[in-house]
């Protein structure tokens, strides 16, 4: 803290403050560099970490890849989905199921009742007449002359919650339909209180259901008939077109019999590995951008007085050019795309027995050219021609661990999953090592402890400063007050000689 009495050139006429200004500059080119480092080095921690989130992406997918449930996924096909369909609802404890669908069941429909109108040409035409009301259940209906059939149906269905009938209006033959909306043994429409009043919607006391009617015009209502369905041998009475049984869901859609079966699901299986492929490819090309980044040198990280200078793109641009090259060729990075690729492209020692399959481009999987740095491109054809023929194989390829406790006999015998899996752990230990991660409140890291450091200089660097600048307002203060007393000495002795 500067808490002397500073003389800004009031005797001598001298701009100080700019003095000193352009003084502290060159003192402070020192203190500059240490914040133009602090800020590169908080870029290259911040890219490291970067680079560490997309391998975890990567690790996390080939933990999926090595695991066995992957590679054993069924589905469910029916031989003929003209009889029956199915879909998968539990864990079936067959793989094939012999359905013979002998009679189909017939669903419960609901109580309906249909009245026609009296002179009323369609749904807008006033009613007219003297009021009058009827109960649907316990629920009054109350009609008034300015009503329309429109708007009766609307006061019908306004309480359908309550009464559990609907109204609806058919204007081809003037008629008003009255539906449950139960259906079966319970289902029933309740016409009650009816007053004597002339009633232009045709409608009568009574009682519809699925057991009789006193309406000569009404459509009865029917429980459920059961069906007949006999599988694997066994018959059951179904009550709907859709049940399931052993975890199964069965749509049944007509008569016959088909076999339903439970099959690996080989294009879930493909499309596992492709998306698997997909995703190392994506990864090995963002990481071999960043170590191939162009490096420029003379775009160093802006100071806050450089900074306000420039406008915002001005800045933008000069800020992407200061961060890249920070990975260029570097090391660890560059030595973990090579362990990846060495992980995928070595054989796997023990695989396929019968048949060879103890590599990728076996199953249809193969390194593109030397400049796409390890590229993967895949056969579609052969791939799902490997899992067809022999997805066990193909499983093992990926999923093969190994017991040995030596380090190279343990590489050569496990999964291509397993390899990358346990390679993308050790690298990205080496890069927390390096940088740390964004989710530990202490950073341990090489850069971090470098930081703290860089933190460490740039805090004495910044006390250094204010006392050279503090020496600098001395010397000046000390020259204003000499000048000062030298004009007051002068004006004396020119007061005695006159």
């Amino acid at each position: 803290m500067i808490n002397s009495i500073r003389m800004g050139g009031l005797v001598s006429g001298l701009d100080t403050e700019t003095i000193v200004k352009n003084l502290m500059k060159a003192e402070s080119a020192p203190l500059n560099k240490l914040l133009q480092k602090k800020q590169t080095e908080e870029w290259r921690r911040d890219q490291y970490r970067e680079m560490n989130a997309l391998l975890s992406d990567l690790k996390n997918k080939s933990f999926d890849m090595k695991l066995q449930g992957t590679y054993q996924k069924k589905v469910l096909t029916s031989d003929n989905d003209m009889i029956v369909s199915t879909k998968q609802k539990g864990v079936p404890s067959a793989t094939s199921y012999q359905v013979d669908v002998q009679t189909l069941s017939v669903g419960a429909k609901p109580a309906s009742v249909k009245f026609t109108t009296i002179g009323l040409a369609d749904g807008s035409t006033a009613i007219g007449g003297a009021p009058f009301s009827f109960d649907i259940g316990t629920n009054p209906i109350n009609v008034t002359a300015t009503d329309t059939i429109s708007s009766v149906i609307a006061k019908i269905n306004n309480v359908s919650s309550t009464t559990g009938v609907t109204a609806s209006y058919l204007k081809d033959d003037n008629s008003i339909t009255l539906t449950t909306t139960a259906s079966g043994a319970n289902a029933a429409i309740s016409i009650n209180n009816l007053s004597d009043a002339a009633n232009k919607l045709g409608l009568s006391n009574g009682t519809v259901n699925n057991l009789a009617s006193s309406y000569t015009t009404s459509q009865l209502s029917a429980d459920a008939i059961a069906g007949t369905v006999e599988i694997n041998g066994i018959p059951y009475q179904v009550k709907s077109s859709t049940f399931t049984f052993d975890g199964v869901e069965f749509n049944i859609k007509g008569t016959g019999k088909t076999q339903v079966n439970l099959k690996p699901g080989e294009d879930a299986i493909f499309k596992s590995i492709k998306e698997y492929v997909d995703k190392y490819n994506e990864i090995i090309e963002k990481v071999n951008v960043k170590i191939s980044e162009s490096t420029y040198k003379d775009y160093k990280p802006l100071l806050p007085e450089e900074k306000e200078t420039l406008s915002d793109k001005q800045n933008e641009q000069w800020e992407a050019k200061a961060k890249s090259g920070l990975l260029r060729q570097d090391t660890l990075l560059s030595n973990a795309l090579s362990q990846m690729r060495q992980s995928l492209s070595t054989n796997v020692t023990g695989v396929g027995i019968d048949t060879k399959f103890d590599s990728l481009s076996e199953i249809g999987i193969t390194t593109g050219s030397y400049i796409e740095k390890g590229k993967l491109y895949i056969s579609d054809t052969k791939l799902r021609e490997a899992i067809s023929q022999n997805g066990n194989a193909v499983m093992e390829l990926f999923t093969r661990t190994s017991a040995s406790t030596d380090s190279a006999t343990k590489f050569s015998e496990s999964g291509l999953a397993e390899r990358l899996h346990n390679n993308l752990n050790s690298v990205m230990t080496k890069l927390t090592d390096k940088a740390g991660s964004s989710a530990s409140l202490a950073d341990n890291s090489t850069i971090g402890k470098g930081l703290s450091r860089i933190n460490t200089d740039i805090s004495k660097w910044g006390s250094r400063l204010e006392d050279i600048e503090q020496r600098y307002w001395k010397k000046f203060t000390a020259m204003e007050t000499a000048m000062s007393r030298a004009n007051s000495q002068s004006s004396w002795l020119s007061q005695q000689q006159g």
